[in-house]
């Protein structure tokens, strides 16, 4: 797997402690580009890739640039704004963070698209379609073979039910870490 960089998010309360930004109560992945210029083209130009001009699945949306990261982190203090900054590795190799915090706690595995929403099979569907599966106390898998027994059965779901009842997209799975400041 491949530490590919750093997510920023809006802190919330919510149990989840993923990636999903689809959910106001999960908190918005790079909140700032939607109301900074300066910072909404950073992330155009070097961020959000997958969105624009590269093939969908191929990038995720994480930053690598530790610059970066530290003015969004001052911008967000200015602003008052509460947020986590998440590492993610996943098998895609783009971006990959050559030399990762190393100051950070694992919080688990989640099944997201590689986008910059981040729309996460885990949070959305399990507790609906398989809650008999069980999440850790972050909402997500503990571990890599509660992940890949959650794939299966949905690969036979998607199977065996009618078509496009689940999201279909470019999931990936990540391995999610939280960063300690």
């Amino acid at each position: 797997m491949h530490f590919n960089g750093i997510i920023i998010k809006r802190r919330t309360e919510c149990s989840y402690r993923g990636l999903d930004s689809c959910a106001r109560e999960v908190g918005e992945n790079w909140y700032l580009c939607d109301d900074d210029a300066e910072f909404e083209e950073y992330y155009d130009e070097h961020i959000g890739l997958t969105y624009y001009n590269i093939e969908d699945g191929s990038r995720v949306s994480a930053c690598t640039d530790t610059d970066f990261i530290k003015r969004y982190c001052e911008e967000s203090k200015k602003r008052g704004i509460p947020y986590r900054l998440l590492l993610v590795e996943s098998d895609i190799p783009e971006p990959d963070m050559d030399d990762p915090p190393k100051d950070r706690v694992f919080l688990g595995y989640d099944y997201a698209y590689t986008g910059g929403d981040y729309y996460s099979a885990v949070y959305e569907e399990v507790p609906i379609v398989f809650p008999h599966l069980k999440l850790n106390g972050n909402g997500l898998f503990g571990t890599i073979e509660e992940m890949n027994a959650y794939l299966a059965e949905r690969e036979e779901f998607v199977r065996t039910h009618t078509p496009l009842t689940l999201e279909v997209g470019d999931f990936a799975v990540f391995g999610v870490w939280e960063i300690k400041e």
